[in-house]
């Protein structure tokens, strides 16, 4: 079996997570009281994980976690490089919309206690389970198919249809995911780790939707820092699909894509 074709590994891969989805959605939506959302991407995590485990076990003989979550010399400069640059990036975009009042924040005390272990929580998991999917194993083994930059190609515009039945979604928003499914597979290209793609999705999803308490992909997941509105709708603010609907974050994921491949530091150690 290790002798099929990367495509043949890839279609495997799907139909196992595809059945493996479907029969942990019903086990947990019958058995675990959470909300329908968070037991969704928990059901989307494990599927990814048991999907990832058995390709790797069976048809690679090598562990989990050479998809690229080993732990190196390099994995903690990776994931704080990620945080920082997350963060860095949803403010170059949030801070202009609100200096000029698209944003209207309410800066008002909130209940900061449990909502910030909540989200830290379902973000987490979102920046696993996509990442694992996305650029895990049938995005490597579409790399061995062809090569880094078709399959970056051919993965990030499945990002981004994967996103394409969500809330107040346009052309600019659709434009956005796409470069980000772009910007997070040249993550993984630079270092061949997971470690710095989980960072930056879970970063720039955090902040935007915690922190910035702004729409993520056009949708509030989680109880947020403050109360915001959006005031116009217009080609800097993303209208109600939030920030990723912005042009300015068009700018900040090509400038980020540059930046990391660019970025001597980032080269597998």
């Amino acid at each position: 079996m290790t002798k099929l074709k990367p495509f043949l590994k890839i279609l495997i891969f799907f139909l196992v997570f595809i059945a493996s989805f479907l029969f942990l959605s019903v086990a947990l939506y019958a058995f675990v009281k959470l909300p329908v959302f968070l037991l969704g991407e928990i059901s989307l995590l494990l599927s990814t994980l048991l999907s990832t485990f058995i390709m790797m076990r069976f048809f690679e003989r090598r562990k989990l976690t050479d998809i690229g979550l080993n732990f190196t010399p390099g994995t903690k400069s990776q994931v704080y490089y990620g945080l920082i640059l997350g963060f860095v990036m949803i403010t170059v975009v949030v801070l202009p919309n609100s200096l000029l009042g698209y944003y209207k924040y309410d800066f008002s005390p909130r209940d900061i206690f449990p909502q910030i272990f909540e989200a830290l929580l379902l973000f987490t998991i979102v920046a696993f389970s996509e990442e694992i999917l996305f650029r895990g194993y049938p995005f490597q083994r579409a790399i061995d198919w062809t090569n880094p930059w078709v399959a970056t190609l051919i993965f990030s515009s499945i990002f981004a249809l994967a996103h394409i039945q969500n809330p107040n979604i346009n052309s600019i928003a659709l434009l956005n995911i796409f470069l980000a499914g772009v910007w997070l597979s040249s993550a993984f290209v630079k270092t061949r780790s997971l470690w710095l793609p989980i960072s930056l999705h879970f970063s720039w999803n955090f902040f935007q939707g915690y922190f910035f308490s702004l729409p993520v992909s056009g949708t509030n997941l989680v109880e947020p820092l403050f109360d915001v509105e959006i005031k116009e709708e217009n080609l800097l603010s993303g209208g109600d699909f939030g920030p990723e609907a912005s042009i300015l974050t068009t700018f900040v994921l090509i400038v980020s894509t540059i930046f990391i491949l660019k970025n001597e530091r980032l080269e597998n150690k």
